[in-house]
């Protein structure tokens, strides 16, 4: 027992760091959300009717963004308290974003509204290039632009108008103004306002912080490289998968393995990526194409999911059957629970470090990334953009789906793959269990470089590390121990909106899929029961 009261002394180590420091070592841009989705919604509404356009027969969709570059901007260059500072002062970095579209049309509309103070900060009216306007001079096309400008509160004797263009199109005159306000630099970023006029009409309308085009080279060669690093160890991941299909379509006749267990596995797995597909549904149409049908775009996206599905499906059902193979004569060991739940006297004790363990190891790594973080960005210059407390998922159908879909489809898949399968398939290969522990890690580690964490090779030195570590407890564990510490890491993770909000329904819905993870000795016990 002295292992485990070690392990549940560090879990709640972990879980006491991560609660108290995890908001200092990711910080939360301050967002005062005063404006709510519907009342952007209506916002968007009254300012494209006062212009007199009619929305009848148009879709629309709304969700919560934000402009990227300038976050990251000011997080790099002023800190998260200064930047917090300068969101508050009007900086335009959060808001909501509403779009109206109809099927097969270019025309639609796309307006961002303030969260904080309610105010319109983009505007755009997609109309197609022949579209009949007006052919007016530079001198009333300023006048109409700056008479706009004004409308939305801006005083441009504070501006300096920096560029004017004109494009003449077949049926009508465009005009482009920019204006930068004076002796207002945050670094080498200013503030601008933009404003296209489309024939007599407003066509374009844009208040942002423009941030230097060094820096924008400079970001995306950070995010390339970080695609580098995941494209390059997801080769290696596929490697792996193939070398699973390929060993599974060889031994597929071994009776040995529960082939049963590992398609209720796959299929468990699959189906919630297919209910995670139709909760997000009112998200996919903020990247509807006009150029195709409704119809089409759902079932072209549906066709992607679906062929995503199937492949988690194959790669469980690969893996698991596999491991199984694999470690057939030490199976107890690897598999405590299923194993227990075979034998004929059940003894839950049996089973009782599985969760321990278990839990206690994803409170563990819970209380590491904290540290690694917190230590990080104060001593090794690693920067990491500020999140809103508020989240998309909020906007989906069944919320809590998303951080439970998440939860369970990675640690399934991701643990049979790098841990189940892929050490002891490299055990016999390398004839180093060392190597057959860091090698699967390595590759979980870097695959997850995608992520914006700066510099981006930062995320893969934080999971390999953790990834030894859960390759020698699932040797000493078994799977279900790494499974479960996986699905309470993700669950947490991806759930923070849902723990973090003032809505109980929410917050009550995050900690139930936390604690899903002891369903299966829930059942495990109900089912013994049933059988004495």
């Amino acid at each position: 027992m002295k292992p485990l009261r070690l392990w549940l002394a560090a879990g709640i180590l972990g879980l006491v760091i991560f609660v108290f420091l995890f908001s200092h070592a990711f910080p939360v841009a301050s967002v005062d959300i005063q404006i709510s989705r519907e009342e952007a919604l209506q916002r968007a509404t009254t300012f494209i009717q006062s212009l007199g356009y009619d929305l009848e027969g148009f879709s629309r969709t709304v969700i919560f963004y934000s402009d990227y570059r300038a976050s990251v901007y000011l997080q790099k260059t002023q800190g998260i308290k200064r930047s917090n500072e300068l969101i508050k002062e009007g900086v335009p970095v959060w808001f909501w974003q509403v779009r109206w579209f109809k099927e097969l049309e270019k025309e639609g509309f796309l307006l961002r509204i303030d969260p904080t103070s309610g105010e319109l900060i983009y505007f755009n009216h997609f109309v197609l290039d022949d579209a009949k306007g007006a052919d007016l001079t530079r001198a009333k096309a300023m006048r109409i632009a700056a008479e706009r400008v004004r409308l939305q509160g801006i005083d441009l004797q504070d501006y300096e108008l920096k560029d004017s263009t004109v494009k003449k199109q077949i049926n009508r005159t465009d005009y482009r103004f920019a204006w930068e306000k004076k002796d207002h630099k945050i670094e080498e970023a200013t503030l601008r306002v933009d404003l296209d006029v489309y024939g007599d009409s407003l066509g374009k309308y844009r208040r942002y912080l423009k941030v230097p085009e060094e820096f924008e080279r400079y970001l995306k060669k950070e995010l390339s490289f970080g695609r580098m690093l995941s494209t390059v160890t997801n080769v290696l991941k596929y490697f792996l998968i193939t070398i699973a299909v390929f060993m599974l379509f060889f031994k597929s006749g071994q009776a040995k393995a529960d082939w049963k267990l590992w398609v209720c596995f796959g299929a468990t797995a699959a189906l919630f990526e297919l209910f995670d597909f139709f909760n997000s549904l009112p998200l996919w149409w903020n990247f509807y194409p006009d150029t195709m049908s409704k119809a089409g775009f759902i079932i072209e996206s549906f066709a992607g999911y679906l062929t995503n599905i199937l492949s988690i499906g194959l790669i469980i059902l690969a893996c698991g059957a596999l491991g199984q193979l694999s470690l057939s004569e030490s199976m107890s060991k690897r598999m405590p629970l299923f194993s227990a739940l075979r034998t004929k006297n059940f003894d839950i004790h049996r089973v009782k470090p599985t969760f321990i363990v278990g839990y206690s190891l994803a409170f563990i790594f819970l209380g590491y990334v904290t540290l690694f973080y917190l230590l990080g960005t104060k001593v090794f210059n690693i920067w990491i953009p500020p999140d809103a407390e508020y989240s998309n998922i909020f906007a989906m159908i069944l919320p809590f789906l998303f951080p439970l879909t998440i939860a369970i489809s990675a640690a399934i898949k991701e643990e049979f793959l790098y841990r189940f399968f892929a050490i002891p398939f490299l055990t016999r290969f390398t004839k180093k269990l060392w190597l057959a522990i860091l090698l699967p890690a390595l590759i979980w580690g870097f695959a997850h470089s995608f992520y914006h964490i700066f510099p981006t090779y930062v995320r893969g030195i934080e999971l390999t590390i953790f990834g030894v570590v859960m390759g020698m407890v699932f040797l000493r564990y078994g799977i279900e121990t790494v499974i479960i510490a996986h699905f309470v890491m993700n669950a947490t993770l991806a759930g923070l909106p849902l723990l973090r909000s003032h809505n109980s329904y929410f917050v009550i819905s995050g900690v139930i899929v936390i604690a899903l993870a002891f369903v299966p000795v829930i059942l495990v016990s109900l089912f013994r029961k049933r059988l004495k």
